[in-house]
């Protein structure tokens, strides 16, 4: 088979919802090029979508290898995710008088959503043309859902604590 023939077959098993996915994760991205005031309850849909979609990929790897695996996998790079925000992130967010949120334009969320399908797509791929290869891919697959779920509920949290700081200190003062 040639490259041509692999592709082919790539395109034509590729779900239309996989095709919606990517176009989602482009305009998400694409948003988070320009700078936006956002509250920060609404930075909580990232971390719960990766997460759920975790979860979904831990019950559909538990049914056919280990729950066990699959569950610390999951757990360790969420943590992990949370620990490189804190570590590795570009970005600056600012909080506001009016209880929201500025975050600066930046294209890491872009790279990561990018970067994220690009892997899952190919594990995906991988798994399909080498069966024996879908233990692996799905426990890769747990795990970068859980290390983006981390990465982004990190900086939920520290949007929450930083507006409880600032109403503290309003109230105080």
């Amino acid at each position: 088979m040639t490259f041509a023939d692999y592709a082919g077959l790539v395109v034509a098993a590729t779900p239309w919802c996989a095709y919606a996915v990517l176009v989602l994760l482009v305009v998400l991205g694409v948003r988070r090029l320009k700078s936006r005031a956002r509250r920060p309850l609404l930075a909580f849909l990232a971390p719960s979508a990766f997460f759920v979609w975790g979860l979904f990929n831990l019950a559909s790897y538990a049914e056919a290898h280990s729950a066990f695996v699959g569950g610390a996998a999951l757990l360790g790079c969420l943590g992990l995710g949370w620990a490189s925000a804190r570590a590795f992130s570009s970005e600056r967010i600012e909080p506001l008088d009016d209880g929201r949120f500025l975050f600066h334009g930046t294209p890491e969320p872009l790279a990561t959503y990018m970067a994220v399908f690009a892997t899952r797509f190919g594990l995906e791929v991988w798994a399909g043309f080498v069966p024996s290869a879908d233990a692996v891919a799905g426990g890769m697959a747990i795990g970068i859902s859980a290390l983006v779920a981390g990465r982004t509920a990190q900086r939920a949290f520290w949007m929450l604590g930083a507006r409880r700081r600032l109403a503290a200190a309003a109230a105080s003062s």
